[in-house]
């Protein structure tokens, strides 16, 4: 080869466009051949706020029926004069005046979750175990219908017919006395403790899986 025709590849060569994307490639090339990158170290999980997820957490719920019915004040149910004329009164009238109510009250179970401390939470990271220890199962009335369901109604002759407010006492001496049943009979809250109790399991075991972790749970 000559030197003029090396001149002129290497002016070619030397080209200020073609020296930058040799540059580039040099660049890159030093980039690629470098060491890699160190992974990033993922974050620490919070497996204590990631159990206390909500302050309270409502596991089971059930409805309690309570029906009555309400008719004339007979004599042997009357209590004092003004009763008693009453129910004399009704005697002589002609007809039937019956109604019979019913309505529900909703009984709930939870677990208030702002009682879990940070030590009620303990992951063994070597036997991938997430170990809880929960706040008791509470239960709590939750609400009732708003208004009574009318089930029977017969109103003949010359009798009255069932008042709006007969119909207001009648719903609150029903949920009167259907706490006083929940209170002293403690199947329903037995049966509802027990429910609350199944679900919290299945519920925290499946969010310790979600980690890649066994549960043991337990409570207070």
């Amino acid at each position: 080869m000559n030197m003029k025709r090396l001149k002129r590849m290497l002016h070619r060569a030397l080209r200020p466009g073609t020296a930058v994307f040799i540059a580039a490639l040099l660049f890159a090339g030093s980039c690629g051949r470098g060491e890699d990158a160190a992974p990033e170290t993922p974050p620490a999980v919070d497996y204590y706020s990631l159990v206390r997820s909500a302050d309270k957490l409502v596991l089971s719920e059930m409805s309690i029926n309570k029906m009555a019915t309400l008719q004339d004040l007979k004599l042997d149910q009357a209590k004092g004069g003004r009763q008693t004329v009453g129910a004399l009164v009704n005697m002589f009238k002609i007809g039937t005046r019956k109604g019979a109510y019913s309505y529900n009250t909703y009984l709930r179970a939870y677990i208030d979750l702002s009682e879990l401390r940070p030590e009620d939470v303990q992951v063994d990271t070597a036997a991938k175990v997430m170990r809880i220890q929960l706040p008791p199962v509470r239960t709590e009335f939750a609400g009732r219908d708003v208004e009574v369901r009318e089930d029977h109604y017969r109103v003949t002759g010359l009798r009255s017919d069932i008042s709006a407010e007969e119909r207001a006492r009648v719903k609150e001496a029903m949920n009167e006395a259907l706490k006083r049943e929940v209170e002293e009979r403690s199947g329903f809250r037995d049966r509802l403790r027990l429910s609350a109790r199944d679900k919290a399991n299945s519920y925290f075991t499946a969010l310790a899986a979600e980690q890649g972790l066994a549960a043991e749970i337990t409570f207070k």
